[in-house]
């Protein structure tokens, strides 16, 4: 019996010791949440817990007195402390049988492998009595997926390859078994903006936004994302109301605007070099290459990225980009001059349509009064136009240089786009 239409709340629950001791990161919630909520399904809480009987059985008892959906990872391996089937027999009171269709599968890898198969893996056969099992196709502990009193634990391991791979059949699942209510979002990428003047400027905004909609707040190294977000029976009212209140949005903070997508200023990069047959590199000092990474991250980028050179040391911004060792010396690594001729250089140097380039001082050594640690020069040039600003990102290695990287790709974006 599928339930009524209405809003549905899950939370996401993530166990092992591992993820509470930093040892690794909790990507799968990440992943999970993006799926559920993708399917009109508010995730209220992301939880972590370590392997401890108790704990785990308290979480759920919490868990399910304001969800409806549980999504857990984890604790479904061969060791002693994978406890989580145990748990989950205790809390809804039933027992481990064996399923021979996961034993098969078991059996099937293991032989497919050409190793030895030992009891503990078996183990893995082991499910609820009363749970549906969700084939593991690229592993052997199952997904398990369980129902009483119109509420829904799902149960994945951990491992993040066999968690995407089962976690596609729950989400199936999830819409063959519930009515979930219309989603939509729409993304908005800021720059050029604090997000606390922002979040000023939007405050009348947000308090007259229906109560079905939402606006949140994603910023990251001086991009902010915003991304209006709603849920409603009707989907045409739902759509007609968000893009309203985009074009409200925009009619505040437009200036500030550069996409109406939900892709990184790399990915946008990419597409405006390509729908231009262009091509670009750059020449690098502070960053250590971290620009080109990001541009090249992106499959098919060999298109219309060519190189880079990593100029560290004022040897190199000499003999390989070919600035006058003497202007150098006199204008000094991080100025106007040095990093103009840097971008300049490095397009003829690749003969690419074009280029950006970034010298300052990333700390947390090598400030001056004069100069200061943050600051850093950009420039970005093509053939008729080099434009250079100076920059104070303020102190913090990584935030110098994830600031400086977002910034000098603004200035490119806006150098590709005014052609």
């Amino acid at each position: 019996m599928k339930m009524q239409q209405r809003n549905l709340y899950a939370e996401i629950i993530n166990i092992g010791d591992e993820i509470l001791i930093g040892q690794i990161i909790n990507a799968n919630a990440a992943y999970i949440a993006e799926m559920i909520n993708q399917l009109g399904i508010q995730i209220t809480k992301i939880t972590v817990i370590g392997d401890e009987k108790e704990i785990i059985l308290n979480t759920f008892k919490q868990a399910f007195q304001t969800n409806d959906l549980l999504i857990v990872t984890g604790g479904l391996g061969t060791t002693n402390d994978d406890i989580t089937k145990s748990c989950i027999c205790q809390y809804f009171n039933t027992k481990l049988i064996i399923n021979k269709a996961v034993e098969n599968n078991i059996i099937s890898i293991q032989k497919s492998r050409g190793i030895f198969i030992p009891d503990s893996v078996l183990s893995q056969a082991l499910v609820p009595e009363n749970c549906q099992v969700i084939n593991n196709a690229v592993g052997t502990a199952p997904g398990m997926w369980i129902e009483q009193n119109d509420k829904i634990l799902v149960s994945m391991p951990g491992v993040p390859e066999e968690m995407k791979s089962i976690m596609k059949n729950v989400s199936t699942k999830i819409v063959e078994r519930f009515f979930p209510l219309h989603k939509a979002d729409r993304h908005i990428k800021i720059f050029s903006i604090s997000e606390s003047l922002l979040s000023d400027k939007l405050q009348g905004f947000e308090h007259q936004l229906p109560d079905y909609i939402k606006l949140a707040y994603l910023p990251k190294m001086g991009v902010i994302s915003l991304r209006l977000s709603g849920f409603h029976q009707d989907k045409t009212i739902l759509n007609k109301t968000i893009d309203e209140q985009v074009d409200k949005l925009t009619s505040i903070v437009g200036e500030y605007i550069f996409s109406y997508e939900n892709k990184d200023l790399s990915q946008l990069i990419g597409e405006a070099l390509l729908s231009r047959n262009a091509t670009m590199a750059t020449a690098e000092s502070c960053t250590g290459g971290e620009i080109a990474h990001q541009i090249t991250s992106l499959a098919g980028s060999s298109a219309y990225f060519k190189g880079s050179v990593v100029a560290y040391s004022n040897e190199i911004k000499s003999k390989i980009l070919g600035i006058d060792a003497k202007e150098l010396e006199k204008a000094h690594a991080v100025s106007e001059y040095t990093v103009r001729k840097m971008a300049e250089n490095s397009l003829q140097l690749f003969n690419v349509d074009y280029s950006v380039a970034v010298s300052g001082i990333a700390g947390p050594d090598g400030g001056s009064t004069e100069k200061p640690v943050g600051t850093v020069w950009i420039a970005v040039t093509d053939k008729n136009t080099t434009i250079a600003h100076r920059f104070e990102f303020g102190s913090g290695r990584e935030r110098v240089i994830g600031r400086t990287c977002q910034n000098a790709l603004f200035m490119l974006y806006q150098l590709i786009l005014s052609k």
